[in-house]
C-alpha cells in the first residue's frame, strides 16, 4: 500500500471515529431544558416543597394537588452561566419576572435568584419563587 493511501485510510478512520464520538456525545448529553422537561421536580423554597413540571412549550406548572399555578419559562446562557427566567402574574396580578442562576446538583439543580435581573414586582411578591430554589427529581 502506498504512503498516500495509508494517509487517506488513516484520515478516514479518524473522521469516522470523530463522527461516532460526536453522535455518542449528542445521544448521551442532555441540555438543561431537556433535563427539566424529562422529570417532575420537587421544588423547595423557603421550607415549602411543591411539584414543578416544565413542558416543551415553555410552560411551567407549580403546585400541590388541584392547586397549581402556571408560568412561562426560558433558559438562556451568558458567559458560561445558564439562567432560568420565570414569568407570569404575581399574587396581585402584576407582571413578574424572576431570573435565577442555574447550578447543577446531584439529581437536580440549585437556582439562585439574581436580584439585579429580576423585576421589582418579583422581588416584592410573596409567590412561589421568592428567594433561592432547589429542584430535585421526583
Amino acid at each position: 500500500m502506498s504512503n498516500k493511501k495509508k494517509w487517506t485510510l488513516a484520515g478516514l478512520i479518524i473522521i469516522v471515529l470523530a463522527v461516532i464520538a460526536g453522535i455518542g456525545y449528542g445521544v448521551g448529553h442532555k441540555d438543561t431544558a431537556n433535563t427539566l422537561q424529562s422529570h417532575e421536580w420537587a421544588l423547595t423554597n423557603n421550607g415549602q416543597t411543591q411539584t414543578a413540571k416544565f413542558d416543551k412549550s415553555n410552560h411551567l406548572s407549580v403546585g400541590q394537588g388541584d392547586m397549581k399555578y402556571s408560568y412561562s419559562y426560558k433558559i438562556s446562557k451568558k458567559n458560561d452561566q445558564e439562567y432560568l427566567t420565570i414569568s407570569g402574574k404575581g399574587s396581585m396580578s402584576e407582571p413578574i419576572k424572576y431570573v435565577y442562576k442555574i447550578a447543577d446538583k446531584d439529581k437536580g439543580f440549585d437556582l439562585t435568584l439574581d436580584k439585579d435581573k429580576s423585576n421589582r414586582n418579583a422581588l416584592n411578591d410573596t409567590d412561589d419563587f421568592v428567594g433561592d430554589i432547589q429542584l430535585a427529581e421526583k
